[in-house]
């Protein structure tokens, strides 16, 4: 069971800080204690134990007042990334008589490959009465000599 230090009232509130505190030496602060381990969760873990690092329970207005400058924030790389980018016109969903018909694109290859599969598979029209027919073929066989049972019989 981890031991909490004094000044924490959860484990919960304990996890939090010292995730913090990992997430701040990963983006390339310094730490405050010597520590004997290199990753950095731990590290922050023997920061926040020695005492090291200040924290604070935020009231709802610096609450508020944090998630409106991250909405602002957001709201202006959405702006400036618009303003870069003209967005193009959204088309028609119906055809409209302005709008030229577009060419199909016929790939020869590939409608081979897929009229070979399908008579492989029996499912393309005309092919099923070939693959039915080539089927009972291979379940004839040719029945020249009788068997032992049935010369006794």
């Amino acid at each position: 069971m981890i031991q909490l230090p004094k000044d924490f009232d959860s484990i919960f509130r304990y996890i939090v800080v010292v995730s913090q505190r990992a997430e701040q030496l990963i983006n390339g602060a310094k730490p405050r204690t010597e520590s004997q381990y290199h990753k950095p969760t731990l590290k922050a873990r023997d920061d926040v134990d020695g005492g090291e690092v200040d924290w604070r329970i935020l009231t709802q207005e610096e609450l508020d007042a944090h998630r409106q400058a991250l909405v602002e924030q957001f709201r202006a790389e959405v702006d400036a990334a618009s303003e870069k980018e003209p967005r193009p016109a959204i088309p028609d969903v119906l055809p409209t008589a302005e709008t030229p018909a577009v060419a199909k694109v016929v790939d020869v290859e590939r409608d081979d490959e897929l009229a070979r599969l399908q008579r492989l598979l029996g499912i393309a029209q005309g092919a099923a009465p070939k693959a039915a027919a080539a089927t009972e073929s291979a379940d004839e066989t040719p029945k020249t000599e009788k068997s032992d049972d049935e010369e006794k019989s």
